[in-house]
């Protein structure tokens, strides 16, 4: 592996984690709608506190997922002679992002939505409609799966990079 080709993969993974910190900006405001809808729909304190959870939940992990991120920015071309140390500190950046966001992003949408269908649930068992809300949960569970699939893949193709940055500290891939 060149040391450009080095360069360039920095520069496209720096690229993807910035794009996955503005993506991850979308999620408060998920969770914003879903909470206010909550907030605005349910007379109950204890729904209404939920929801108000959610939203404190979403502004905290906001604040987690990004308060290491931002700092970084894309070394120069001179500065970056150190290619593989670049390099490392832009996967471990992706890496710690993907670690956290289960926990920061993805967990206040899923509170704020069991928040919602927690109390449409015992509704729906209370009127006997529960089976109309299997669609509604089906494609629920099918989103988390995807969701989760999505990270894992992310997961291992970081760790296939680890591998091969490792690999080629060690000496046994070639720099030309």
């Amino acid at each position: 592996m060149t040391l450009e080709k080095i360069r360039q993969k920095t520069e496209e993974l720096h690229a993807r984690t910035r794009q996955a910190l503005l993506r991850g900006m979308v999620t408060p405001l998920i969770v914003l709608a879903i909470s206010g809808w909550g907030i605005a729909w349910f007379d109950s304190p204890i729904a209404r506190a939920a929801f108000a959870f959610a939203i404190s939940y979403s502004l905290a992990g906001q604040y987690f997922v990004n308060r290491s991120m931002w700092s970084g920015s894309l070394p120069d071309a001179d500065v970056m002679s150190t290619g593989l140390k670049s390099y490392r500190h832009e996967i471990e950046r992706r890496r710690d992002l993907s670690r956290h966001f289960l926990l920061w992003s993805l967990g206040p949408v899923l509170f704020a939505i069991a928040s919602f269908v927690a109390p449409l649930a015992v509704l729906a068992i209370r009127r006997g409609l529960l089976l109309n809300m299997v669609p509604f949960l089906a494609v629920l569970v099918i989103w988390l799966v995807s969701v989760i699939v999505i990270r894992i893949t992310d997961q291992r193709q970081l760790q296939r990079e680890i591998n091969e940055l490792n690999d080629i500290e060690r000496g046994n891939g070639q720099i030309t």
